[in-house]
């Protein structure tokens, strides 16, 4: 889907999807004429993101927390040992 389609299904201005982009927070394909192309998926992308940025987060801090959510949600830390679990 193109920009526009993006920015209607979110409610997103097509103006922020681009600095979302330039922050890294999505990555659009582009196609032969230049145009970007997003996954049905950036959609729950862009709502998640507008979410963080409601609860207060900056960009950079959404940036490194986006890759958690596409995981399972079973964390593993191999390296817990009781003291860390206790505090």
């Amino acid at each position: 889907m193109r920009i526009g389609e993006l920015s209607e299904l979110t409610g997103t201005p097509r103006r922020l999807l681009r600095y979302y982009e330039e922050q890294g927070l999505i990555a659009a394909d582009r196609c032969p004429n230049g145009y970007r192309d997003y996954d049905e998926r950036f959609v729950d992308r862009v709502l998640q993101i507008r979410g963080l940025l409601d609860a207060g987060l900056p960009t950079r801090i959404i940036k490194q927390i986006l890759p958690c959510l596409d995981k399972p949600r079973i964390i593993h830390f191999s390296d817990a040992t009781p003291e860390m679990i206790a505090t």
